[in-house]
């Protein structure tokens, strides 16, 4: 399946971002030519994701997370060469269920 996942590291955390990034390049297939937002392939559904990157977060932190499951029905714009290649060979999955 492929998600979306945005990271509003409002706190500058260096620390922080090091983790997430870790840990989102440790679940899948990703992509992350916009800056803070990710494309990822991978089994796990949204919220597994969310509680996966939360614990890299401190409690009281500002920074924020946002996983969305997204569909082949996309559009983009100076992507980068090799991108529509890319995003065409992965699996986005069937919307059959609420994963």
């Amino acid at each position: 399946m492929m998600f979306m996942i945005a990271l509003d590291l409002r706190s500058n955390d260096s620390a922080v971002k090091e983790k997430l990034e870790a840990e989102i390049k440790g679940l899948g297939n990703w992509s992350n030519r916009l800056g803070d937002t990710w494309l990822l392939q991978t089994n796990n559904n949204a919220r597994q994701i969310r509680d996966l990157l939360k614990q890299h977060v401190p409690e009281r932190s500002v920074d924020k997370v946002f996983v969305a499951r997204i569909s082949r029905n996309w559009a983009g714009f100076n992507m980068g060469t090799g991108f529509p290649e890319w995003i065409g060979r992965q699996e986005f999955g069937a919307f059959t269920d609420k994963s």
